[in-house]
């Protein structure tokens, strides 16, 4: 290798390694982050609701559709309900 490799090397970067832990040091240990410093939408709590509405209006139009699915279903089982086809038991010529 040469000499210009090594030197372009990350280990041997004219960063110190002191320099990058005394400022990480200086994030965690220099100030103390508090809620406050976070910005929380106000309607937090009435996304979740919004959210929790949204879900039951789905569940109730699905339990709807199915329910009138299954109305129709049994008003056309009589349909079903008539002699069966009997050609399997007829035995084939062997």
């Amino acid at each position: 290798m040469s000499n210009s490799s090594l030197s372009s090397s990350p280990a041997r970067s004219s960063i110190s390694t002191t320099a990058v832990a005394g400022s990480a040091n200086a994030v965690v240990g220099g100030s103390s982050l508090s809620v406050e410093d976070y910005h929380f939408p106000a309607d937090l709590i009435s996304i979740q609701d919004r959210k929790d509405e949204a879900l039951l209006v789905l569940k109730a139009d699905l339990m709807a559709a199915l329910n009138k699915e299954v109305k129709s279903l049994d008003e056309d089982s009589w349909m079903f309900e008539g002699p069966r086809s009997r050609i399997n038991l007829i035995s084939r010529p062997g």
